[in-house]
């Protein structure tokens, strides 16, 4: 069984769409430390003038103290101007998504926004579902070991941080998906 295990990114690229749909389970990385000025909480797209536009979420004071499942929005005007900007851009009503108090949620939604408008039925867990400590590079083996995976899908960006050694029997691919763009998903439908 092929794995891939990823952060809960919002409004993902492509990329990570691609590599859900080429492995046979999907990882959800929830219970990771939140990474202030990274794609957890924020994304790009390119508007209908083909300008680059950022949307983002307001989280709480401290938040890269906390898991990202644990993060917390906080109240402000992104909770109206991010529907709108997705709205005029892109024709989609996505007010309802915006009113979570985690950001966990928020990414999820996206997410199985994403899994739907790209019918992909990979099936997901979450990281906090198996209680495992370990860090860095033996965390992820200790996942694909206890969801029985035979191989674990990276992306290319692994290869920097990744020690290979440790996954003995276990077979690391580097997955470099075929996509156009680098922004959000919401660009490719």
């Amino acid at each position: 069984m092929k794995i891939a295990i990823h952060q809960p990114e919002h409004f993902p690229y492509m990329g990570f769409f691609k590599k859900m749909e080429f492995v046979d389970l999907f990882i959800i990385l929830d219970d990771a430390q939140y990474t202030k000025n990274n794609w957890q909480n924020r994304n790009r797209f390119l508007n209908k003038n083909k300008v680059e536009e950022f949307f983002t979420v307001q989280v709480e004071k401290n938040a890269s103290k906390k898991s990202i499942k644990d993060v917390l929005t906080v109240d402000g005007p992104w909770r109206f101007k991010n529907p709108k900007k997705l709205k005029q851009n892109f024709n989609v009503d996505l007010k309802n998504m915006f009113t979570y108090k985690k950001l966990i949620d928020i990414n999820m939604e996206s997410i199985r926004l994403g899994t739907k408008l790209l019918n992909i039925n990979t099936p997901i867990l979450f990281s906090s579902m198996f209680n495992i400590k370990s860090k860095g590079t033996q965390r992820l083996v200790d996942i694909c070991s206890y969801t029985n995976a035979t191989e674990y899908v990276s992306g290319l960006g692994g290869k920097s941080y990744l020690d290979e050694s440790l996954f003995g029997d276990i077979k690391l691919t580097y997955y470099n998906p075929p996509i156009k763009n680098y922004y959000s998903f919401i660009n490719n439908i």
